[in-house]
């Protein structure tokens, strides 16, 4: 049974090493390879749409394809995420070449996420227990690990360090998934397995109308999580812009990045526990508004307010996300609750996409004040559907 639990925090914490080179170090990356932050925004967002579709595509596959299971799928895009790492390592100097292929990294790593998580779902529906809050934990670790450790590597020998990082971490990535074993000749491990037909399209389209009118406060709910990760990549995002601006360095992004992560940890072992006392909605709502108390914390010009602020990532993102995941579990009834949960997916990624666009088109407008008082204005008005998510039935 500790076999393949292992196999599955292994797997999480390698898989959240990678995140470090495509999420964690994105702009900072980017703008050392000649990418203004508006092009960074248009890039990313262009992208952002790519993964939408792409993580659709391959998911309608993998449920029409009962022999392919996460692990077939996973091997095939490690393998190719370790060609790419190598080819932006070479290509360093060539703007479009790395654009392109840095945003097929993006996109590839974002469709290869609810496999990962899948992986622990398969063992589960084996009868195999996988604890999957603690994988989520030791990703989180993991991702604050590296991110302390690329950023002092990043600053004393270049951006180049992001893309080897991420030619190793994939690599004992794909070992890990080669060697996770399968049980039994059935293919439990799909990734839309657990919700079957989670779409929304064809006849359902008719019905979301009725589906709002239905479940107000849940969209109300879903708006603010929209305009949250809104806030979460546009302030977060562009972190190395604002620590820049007040003379730091990538050595400083990667130990904010570590102490963003390391926070959300105990969060994320202890939220079944806290949603039991307190309902999803309420915490929801509680994450919002310590997102405008990050964004107020932000605006004010020192590293240790940059630090204060992620570690206010405990109280905000480290508490909306698993949150979010069991906001159709409390509030719909059974019959609309893969439809719920594809509405949830959407939000995230939809905020997650606009977080990178505004968040250029701010920088480039008016700078790094323009870009903090946005992202503060942002978090009120997820507060504010947050709220009304919570009075409305």
């Amino acid at each position: 049974m500790k076999k393949y639990s292992a196999f599955c925090f292994l797997l999480t914490g390698v898989f959240y090493i990678i995140q470090v080179s495509v999420l964690g170090f994105t702009v900072y990356y980017l703008s050392k390879n000649g990418y203004t932050p508006f092009e960074v925004g248009v890039l990313l967002t262009t992208f952002g749409i790519i993964a939408i579709i792409a993580q659709r595509l391959l998911g309608n596959f993998a449920d029409e394809n009962p022999k392919i299971d996460f692990k077939s799928i996973l091997t095939l895009t490690g393998f190719i995420c370790i060609v790419l790492f190598i080819c932006m390592y070479f290509l360093n100097k060539n703007k479009l070449a790395v654009g392109l292929l840095f945003g097929t990294a993006f996109t590839l790593t974002n469709c290869m996420s609810p496999f990962v998580n899948a992986s622990c779902f398969y063992y589960t529906n084996k009868g195999i227990n996988v604890d999957y809050g603690k994988a989520r934990g030791i990703g989180s670790l993991s991702f604050a690990i590296a991110s302390l450790i690329l950023g002092t590597f990043t600053d004393k020998f270049g951006a180049r360090s992001i893309s080897f990082n991420g030619i190793i971490s994939a690599s004992i990535f794909l070992l890990i998934i080669m060697l996770m074993p399968r049980i039994g000749s059935d293919n439990e491990g799909n990734v839309n397995e657990s919700v079957v037909k989670n779409k929304v399209d064809g006849k359902d389209n008719a019905n979301i109308i009725n589906l709002i009118k239905k479940y107000p406060s849940f969209f109300l709910i879903v708006a603010a999580t929209v305009f949250a990760m809104c806030f979460q990549n546009a302030d977060c995002g562009y972190l190395i812009n604002i620590i820049e601006n007040i003379g730091g360095n990538a050595s400083n992004l990667g130990l904010a990045n570590a102490i963003a992560a390391m926070v959300e940890i105990p969060i994320m072992f202890m939220i079944t526990k806290i949603m039991k006392k307190i309902k999803v909605k309420k915490l929801i709502a509680v994450a919002c508004a310590f997102y405008i108390i990050r964004g107020l914390v932000f605006c004010i010009p020192s590293m240790i307010a940059i630090y204060t602020a992620q570690v206010l990532q405990m109280f905000s993102y480290a508490i909306l996300t698993p949150a979010i995941v069991y906001l159709a579990d409390e509030m719909m009834y059974d019959e609309d609750k893969n439809k719920g949960l594809t509405f949830i997916g959407m939000a995230v990624t939809r905020g997650l996409i606009l977080g990178s666009y505004v968040g250029g088109q701010l920088i480039t407008s008016g700078g790094i004040k323009l870009l903090e008082s946005g992202c503060v204005v942002i978090a009120g008005i997820s507060f504010i559907f947050a709220m009304l998510g919570n009075i409305v039935k």
